[in-house]
Order: C-alpha cells, then sequence, then structure tokens
C-alpha cells in the first residue's frame, strides 16, 4: 500500500522565489534600520538626560528589547540574500562558516533577550533611584505603556494640559503656560 498524502504539492518557480527572497530581504532591512534609529532615539538619549541630571528622564522600557534585533535580523538579512541570489532554500551544511554564523547570530538574539535586556532595565532603574529620580505616574502619556517618566524634582510631576516637542510637558498657571524641558538642556 503506498503512502498517499493529502496535502498538495506546492512548488514555486525560481523567478517567484526570488523576487519574494528580495522583497524579505528589504523588509528585513528596513526592520533592521527602523530597530537601530528607535534604539538611538529613544533609549540613548535617555543616558545623556541621567548625566545632564535632567529634570525629568523618560524610560521607554519596551524600547530596550529592541537591542534584540540588529543580531537576528542581520542572519535573516544574510540567509535570505544567499537565497535571493542562488533561488534555492539558504540551508548550509553544518559547521559551515554560514551555518555557524547563523547560528550565533540566533545565539545572540535569544541571549540579548533573556539576559542583558533585562539587566540594562534594572541596571537603568537603579541609577536612576542612586541619582535621586522617582517615578511620576501623572507625566505618563495617555496609550504609552512601558514608558515611565522619573524626576528628580517633586514640583516637576504634575498632569499636564499638553505635551510639545519632545514630549516636554506644559500646564497652564493661571494665563501663563509652563512647560519643563524634559532633556536637561
Amino acid at each position: 500500500m503506498k503512502n498517499k498524502s493529502f496535502a498538495p504539492e506546492f512548488t514555486m518557480s525560481p523567478l517567484a522565489f526570488r523576487l519574494g527572497a528580495l522583497a524579505f530581504v528589504v523588509i528585513m532591512m528596513l526592520m533592521c534600520a527602523f530597530s537601530l534609529y528607535w534604539l538611538w532615539e529613544r533609549v540613548l538619549p535617555l543616558y545623556g538626560r541621567l548625566y545632564r541630571n535632567a529634570p525629568v528622564v523618560e524610560t521607554p522600557y519596551l524600547a530596550f528589547t529592541l537591542l534584540m534585533a540588529p543580531p537576528g535580523l542581520l542572519g535573516a538579512i544574510i540567509g535570505v540574500s544567499i537565497a535571493a541570489w542562488t533561488g534555492k532554500k539558504f540551508d548550509p551544511p553544518n559547521n559551515s562558516f554560514l551555518h555557524r554564523f547563523i547560528s550565533l547570530m540566533i545565539f545572540l538574539s535569544v541571549k540579548t533577550i533573556i539576559y542583558i535586556v533585562p539587566v540594562i532595565m534594572i541596571l537603568t532603574t537603579l541609577t536612576l533611584l542612586n541619582r535621586g529620580y522617582s517615578p511620576c505616574p501623572k507625566l505618563l502619556i495617555s496609550g504609552s505603556a512601558w514608558q515611565l517618566f522619573w524626576v528628580n524634582d517633586k514640583n516637576a510631576c504634575f498632569k499636564p494640559t499638553r505635551y510639545i516637542n519632545d514630549h516636554w510637558p506644559c500646564k497652564m498657571i493661571g494665563n501663563q503656560e509652563v512647560c519643563i524641558q524634559v532633556d536637561g538642556r
């Protein structure tokens, strides 16, 4: 008796495979650029504000998880680029340079999200506490989960009427609007 498979056999033309792989490479490159940009614009300024002893420090805790993206995406970009170039599924032989490299990128990505990201979050929080900052949930922007504002002056913790520039909180006092420059400059 023959073993009959009920799943239809699907074959993709080499041109469709290459175009799909090329589109995937472009998407992966955009994701890598976005994650690096977000780290540069959201995470690194946090430490500059902390260094300058800014009155308000915005801590986007969820953005720390993007640290795991660059190694994993680099591995994906290389693997899919080779698949687009050859027109075949990327499956390097065991113990080859490419197999070890892709395995290393996946390993680094997983270890980063499991070990490095939580440690950086904890160390950042401990540094904020050590420098005299306290959390201020009143400054929290609506819908901004995993983001917390820390203040080193109790007068900087208030319910803002609006935000300007880069999340600078503003409040109307009488007929004058007062804004706190959160970058510490």
